[in-house]
């Protein structure tokens, strides 16, 4: 069935535009870390690139028990440490992900 042209009209007119901000994904870094923290407690992230700060952390999402979970988009490198409840550093070198890289770590504190 075909629309009357006042019809089509109408419906081009308020169809959804396209541009680049709605066409173009960024690829994002996942750093996801594997650890039982214990009840009550935290994971966060220091370091540098994405926002990163080392001088304040960002709390990792708790997708279960024993994973943690970052996404930032991806730009640059990071370079990070994990921190038990903001305070407590993991133990070990200073960690690095690309740009859009899922990073799975396994931590000790």
């Amino acid at each position: 069935m075909k629309l009357p042209k006042v019809i089509r009209k109408t419906v081009k007119a308020i169809a959804p535009r396209k541009n680049a901000a709605t066409t173009t994904k960024r690829p994002v870094t996942t750093i996801e870390a594997r650890v039982d923290v214990g009840f009550g407690n935290n994971l966060f992230v220091r370091g540098e690139g994405a926002g990163l700060s080392w001088d304040h952390g960002v709390p990792l999402k708790c997708i279960d028990p024993q994973t943690w979970q970052l996404t930032v988009p991806a730009g640059d490198q990071l370079k990070f440490k994990l921190l038990l409840n903001d305070t407590v550093w993991a133990k070990g070198e200073d960690l690095v992900a690309a740009p859009g890289q899922r990073l799975q770590i396994a931590p000790a504190f």
